[in-house]
């Protein structure tokens, strides 16, 4: 006799084949170029709000608006291998969601991450992105996967998301028999948003790791990237909601102890308290005032030595700067990937020749008013070494035309080191279509110019042209960029002024039939070509590039290239050995392989092989990570470049460890380790961060910094600085 469990198999197989063979009689009725399914949640009364347990078990989701509507974008397009259900309501206070993801395979599911703001991503989990202003291109992201670790992100144009991004929200998982289910909330006083808009953008995202799948609600294409809005739902029906007086504070309390170990050892003790006050003047506009702000648990950069002649980018990194980042980004895919030029970086804020500059105090406006959205931000800082104490202000505007057009303008003013008025303006235009001639691919435009005016050199300008066509099969891009030679923006970045450039890429996929060993595979060829502002050429690098992705998501790159250099003034490689003028060509070929990113365990290879200025260049690079269970997260770097030149030889060595310990989804345990051969510092920095509840935070760190020379750690290990601190810290609302 057929027991009760196998009833209950046969049942849900029917069920999936049901479900399957209505999917794709739906699918084929759908045109993906123009699809825009539309959601509106379910009005409960505030009594009604379910516990965030991560169980779907409260009255109120027998209640709420549910869709069930979903594509397979990867590995292919079409019909999903399980059924997936989201349930929407809402009441005054807050939006709520309910994830139902079935599994034909539950006892497989990777669900490997605790850690609040962890690598959500690597598990099966769920993305919900919401852009509020419906601009199409920037918004707010919030992940949850099978245990209810949450993480959220700002939405950024063009650009990566921010993942340090923080607002008050939570989220609770549960594993099942049949999958997992999760549940979400989103408080309205945490977000920013227009109450007079129809809708919002919504993009709803499953990623079922176990399997290599991404099951997607909207934006029905693999070639839409997944961390943006260019083909969203809507979500919509939200209305008369409670936003309080729009009033928050943030009180922070830290105790800071340090000891400098050089003799004779200073030791020093302080209470160091520090406030964010934020006030909503409506629900779309924000301001914010920072006072004594508090950067203790900014990370440490990733360690870079240069063995180039231009200047190292470092991202931001710090909290009070990222927070509504997206509002100041400027010249759309342009300066996503070459910072050169670059009217506004932030770290060029309390950050001065290295040296750590107190932020007395800041404030920013940020939002939409009018249609128009706003950033403006203005920080008071402290003295320095030599450095007095200056303001720094940055405005910047942009304004939808339509759905594919927006225009804006960006200013600067002031310089961090005091040395010069220096003011920037500068102006930008976006255009994007997803129906280029036609034919329904993705093209963008970008446009833009700048100035920058200046009390110790010339006024000078920098203007460029970028086209980009992100599609699955066919992807191409193709820049103009000419940098003045006296462009010098204070509050920006520039590592090459004085050039004219000219970049192009273009690539072909391939996606063999389901089944096979290999996913997608592609070729192509890059090509960047850098002039002085008469002519000659100062670089050109042409590449030919081959890349593919097995069934179980491993990467392999392979890219062989020329590169021709043209020296103009000598400049030093570590250890001081000199590059002198002249002509090189620099030729090699580089192999990158990186293991699937959703393996409990993982290797990444670097292995590139160049000629180098007279020379040659061998650099060799390896990261293991190691997820064996929920709880413990380890990541090793280590990298060696040997250099040698007629001028020289020197081996440039990198290494880094990291580790998260999670003992729950609110309380984590992490570390980073850091070391290279050339200044021969040591760093570490150790972090417990401890939520008792989405308003309250205890925090703890512990940072030291030594010198190892010869890298004999039991000799010569000579500290150098010791600081510890705890923070604990509430946000009240009114």
């Amino acid at each position: 006799m057929m027991s009760i469990a196998s009833l209950r198999a046969v049942f849900a197989c029917g069920l999936g084949a049901l479900y399957f063979a209505a999917a794709h009689a739906q699918e084929t009725e759908r045109d993906f170029q123009t699809y825009t399914p539309r959601v509106e949640p379910a009005r409960i009364a505030d009594s009604e709000a379910p516990q965030i347990d991560g169980r779907l078990t409260d009255s109120v989701w027998s209640k709420a608006t549910v869709i069930d509507e979903f594509y397979q974008v990867e590995p292919s397009v079409g019909p999903p291998n399980v059924e997936t259900r989201v349930y929407f309501a809402y009441d005054s206070n807050a939006l709520y969601v309910g994830i139902e993801a079935f599994d034909d395979e539950p006892e497989n599911l990777f669900a490997t991450i605790l850690e609040r703001d962890g690598d959500v991503w690597r598990d099966d989990m769920v993305r919900f992105y919401i852009d509020p202003f419906d601009t199409g291109i920037t918004g707010f992201g919030f992940d949850v996967n099978a245990l209810g670790a949450r993480a959220e992100r700002l939405v950024q144009a063009n650009r990566m998301p921010v993942d340090e991004w923080d607002v008050i929200w939570d989220a609770a998982g549960q594993i099942t028999d049949e999958g997992w289910t999760a549940e979400i909330v989103l408080p309205f006083r945490s977000i920013s948003f227009d109450p007079e808009a129809d809708s919002w953008g919504l993009m709803l995202t499953r990623e079922r790791a176990h399997k290599r799948e991404e099951i997607r609600w909207a934006g029905i294409d693999p070639a839409v990237n997944k961390f943006g809005f260019a083909r969203a739902g809507r979500l919509g029906g939200i209305e008369d909601v409670n936003r309080g007086t729009g009033l928050d504070v943030q009180v922070l309390g830290a105790v800071k102890a340090s000891r400098d170990w050089e003799r004779p050892r200073d030791d020093d003790i302080e209470a160091d308290p520090s406030a964010n006050i934020l006030y909503r003047f409506t629900p779309s506009l924000a301001g914010l005032v920072s006072l004594n702000t508090d950067f203790s648990d900014t990370p440490l950069d990733t360690r870079q030595i240069n063995t180039g002649r231009f200047s190292l980018f470092f991202p931001e990194t710090r909290d009070f700067f990222l927070q509504d980042a997206a509002f100041f980004e400027f010249g759309g895919q342009a300066f996503a990937r070459d910072p050169n030029g670059r009217p506004f970086f932030s770290r060029r804020i309390g950050i001065v020749n290295g040296e750590q500059i107190t932020l007395e105090a800041g404030g920013k406006l940020s939002g939409e008013i009018g249609g128009v959205e706003l950033g403006l931000l203005t920080a008071r800082m402290g003295e320095g070494d030599a450095i007095d104490r200056q303001t720094l202000s940055v405005a910047r505007a942009t304004y939808n035309v339509d759905g594919n057009s927006r225009f804006g303008a960006i200013a600067t003013n002031g310089d961090p080191r005091g040395l010069d008025d220096n003011t920037l303006i500068g102006l930008d235009y976006l255009y994007q279509t997803e129906n280029f001639l036609g034919r329904g691919g993705r093209l963008q435009g970008d446009v833009y110019y700048q100035r920058t005016i200046n009390s110790e050199q010339e006024d000078d300008d920098l203007f460029g042209v970028r086209l980009d066509y992100p599609n699955d099969r066919w992807n191409w891009s193709a820049e103009i960029r000419q940098i003045g030679e006296s462009f010098r923006p204070a509050l920006g970045f520039v590592n090459r002024p004085g050039t004219r450039n000219y970049d192009g890429t273009w690539f072909r996929r391939f996606r063999p039939s389901q089944g096979g060993l290999v996913r997608w595979w592609q070729f192509g060829s890059t090509h960047e070509y850098v002039t002085d502002l008469d002519g000659t050429m100062e670089t050109r690098r042409n590449a030919l590039d081959f890349r593919l992705q097995t069934s179980g998501t491993d990467e392999l790159t392979l890219e062989v290239f020329e590169n021709y250099e043209f020296i103009t003034m000598p400049f030093t490689l570590p250890t001081g050995i000199v590059v002198p003028v002249g002509e090189y060509q620099n030729d090699g070929a580089s192999l990158d392989f990186r293991s699937s990113w959703i393996r409990p365990y993982g290797v990444e290879l670097n292995l590139e092989q160049r000629d180098f200025f007279g020379g040659d260049s061998t650099r060799y690079e390896v990261a293991l990570s190691a997820r064996p269970n929920p709880h413990i997260d380890v990541r090793a770097r280590a990298s060696v470049e040997d250099i040698s030149v007629p001028g020289g030889d020197v081996s440039v060595e990198i290494a880094s460890l990291d580790t998260v310990f999670n003992i729950s989804t609110d309380l984590s345990v992490s570390t980073q380790t850091q070391y290279d051969n050339i200044s021969e510092g040591l760093s570490f920095f150790g972090r417990v961060r401890f939520e008792l509840r989405p308003e309250t935070e205890l925090f703890l760190s512990l940072g030291h910094g030594a010198i190892i020379e010869d890298s004999d750690f039991g000799r010569n290990f000579e500290s150098i600085q010791t600081q510890a601190i705890f923070r604990i810290g509430n946000t009240f609302r009114f």
